[in-house]
């Protein structure tokens, strides 16, 4: 059975690496980022070895925890696209136990689970400051790496049923996207902490002495002790991380067998009403059409909202940041270069208009059989995100100047900011129809497989950037000019006008007739399962 499943999840990797190039692409480029942080890894770990060989137990503890809560933490996000969930074996013969540890090594050696055996393996030239340290992290392994794979399954396990509620899912959706787009100030914050705490050192060191007793980091305090000469610390560390591994695979041998008997059925959404409002403003046009569904779709579809709210957000957290590093440095003040942060949200759009038709996965058929024209799909696409967009820009822009108190320059963020962003819409609406990019269908986890577009995405925005600042340059650029000479601000608010009308315009005719010769492959790409 173990043989089974793991070759089962293999042979499904290779259908996928067979039906999708692209997926090639995202996995060696995923590849590249994985080798590059392991070697960060390794020569860290060297660096610590000769200049802070004292500190290398308790930065290890400290680094093996976050990698556990990492799985653990992750198996919320990635549970909804397991190929091998529980459910999909309840109409077979098969038991919990002989199930599970098939199941715990097929999760072993996924690609994630390599690159955290590599990690774990890299981590032995830390532990090479003693040699029975380096023997006992060699021989543990193993357990570290199945203490990861089992919480990961028992956390998914337990929040399974919680999660097949349409309302649980959004709000684990949202707070999740929240979280990781606020990390950076959320290590601001820990660096902050952890220095009132005294020097480094010191502060790794206490909080390594909690970690090295919880399940999460046990098993690398257990190494931590030896390198220390507390051969007994080390074996109650060591009792530790063997009582969790055994607790956790009986609360995911019992979850197992609980799905196996009732598999979980994940509900949908509440009823729909009409479109009231929406339809009565819109033309009753195809373009007008589209406009309205795209309206809706953001309202109700939790892969467009959190998109909808990272617009807001990230600017409003690139300020929290900026206050906080002004604090840390005894000062407090926003220059009126802040005008500008707005602009940003160009950039941030260009990967949600290009993934648009993604999003939509089979149900773009419906344009196809019923005779819409590229022109309004893209029009109508447009439109739809301009009635959002435009009052949240604006308003950004206001705030930015009310924080700077640079009221003079309102038209220049104004016009940096929507110079930038009708560039951006206008590009993106010419690459979306040929890379459409990939997304998860509707119903699956807004952040599993395809939730950022995938290698056709990251390329998409290589092409955009630099059409988007040579249409958006000179909007932007007398902007920042207008920081010295304030009178600029109306000729960059001429030329967002003028340049960014211009680049819509042809965006919605070229990507309309691109869209018109490539409607098939078009569906074949975004309805794809590989």
């Amino acid at each position: 059975m173990v043989a089974l499943l793991v070759g089962l999840r293999w042979r499904q990797l290779g259908h996928q690496l067979n039906r999708s190039p692209w997926f090639i692409v995202g996995l060696v480029f995923s590849g590249l980022v994985a080798v590059g942080l392991l070697t960060g890894l390794a020569f860290g770990l060297g660096a610590l070895r000769v200049f802070s060989p004292e500190l290398v137990g308790p930065i290890l503890v400290v680094v093996g925890s976050v990698i556990t809560a990492g799985w653990w933490i992750g198996s919320i996000v990635v549970s909804a696209d397991d190929s091998l969930a529980a459910d999909r074996f309840a109409l077979l013969p098969v038991t919990a136990r002989r199930l599970l540890p098939g199941l715990v090594l097929a999760g072993a050696t996924t690609i994630g689970g390599i690159g955290t055996a590599l990690a774990l393996l890299l981590m032995l030239v830390g532990w090479s400051v003693a040699p029975a340290a380096l023997l006992v992290a060699l021989v543990l392994t193993p357990l570290a790496l199945g203490t990861c794979v089992l919480g990961a399954r028992v956390v998914s396990g337990l929040l399974a049923g919680w999660l097949a509620r349409r309302r649980t899912r959004d709000f684990v959706l949202t707070f999740g996207v929240l979280l990781l787009a606020s990390s950076g100030l959320l290590f601001n914050l820990l660096g902050s902490l952890v220095g009132r705490l005294g020097a480094p050192g010191d502060a790794f060191i206490r909080i390594a002495e909690v970690l090295a007793w919880t399940p999460v980091g046990a098993v690398y305090g257990v190494s931590s002790a030896v390198a220390a000469g507390d051969w007994g610390v080390g074996v109650g560390r060591l009792l530790v991380a063997i009582l969790s591994a055994v607790v956790l695979w009986r609360i995911a041998e019992r979850s197992l067998s609980r799905r196996l008997i009732d598999p979980i059925v994940s509900s949908g959404g509440g009823r729909v009403r009409s479109g009231g409002l929406i339809d009565r403003v819109l033309p009753a046009t195809p373009t007008g059409a589209i406009a309205a569904r795209t309206l809706r779709y953001r309202r109700r579809d939790p892969r467009h909202l959190v998109n909808l709210v990272m617009l807001f957000v990230f600017p409003l957290l690139m300020v929290a940041v900026v206050a906080m590093n002004s604090l840390n440095s005894g000062g407090w003040s926003f220059g009126p270069a802040l005008i500008l942060l707005p602009a940003i949200n160009a950039f941030l759009l260009a990967t949600v208009i290009q993934m648009d038709l993604a999003y939509d996965n089979n149900a773009v058929a419906l344009h196809i059989v019923s005779g819409v024209s590229g022109v309004a799909d893209r029009a109508g696409r447009l439109l739809g995100m301009a009635i959002l967009v435009v009052p949240l820009l604006a308003i950004l822009c206001v705030l930015a100047c009310l924080v700077t108190g640079a009221w003079d320059l309102l038209p220049a963020s104004i016009g940096a900011t929507f110079g930038l962003t009708l560039a951006v819409a206008g590009a993106s609406s010419v690459v979306g129809a040929v890379l459409p990019g990939r997304a998860p269908p509707p119903g699956a986890n807004p952040l599993g497989r395809g939730s950022s577009g995938g290698a056709q995405s990251f390329l998409a925005l290589i092409i955009v950037t630099p059409i988007a600042l040579v249409l958006g340059g000179p909007a932007f650029g007398f902007a920042i000019a207008s920081l010295w000479t304030a009178w600029l601000a109306w000729i960059s608010l001429g030329c967002a006008l003028v340049l960014g009308i211009a680049a819509v315009w042809a965006g919605v005719v070229i990507g309309g007739r691109t869209l018109d010769r490539r409607w098939a492959r078009v569906l074949a790409e975004v309805s794809s399962e590989g």
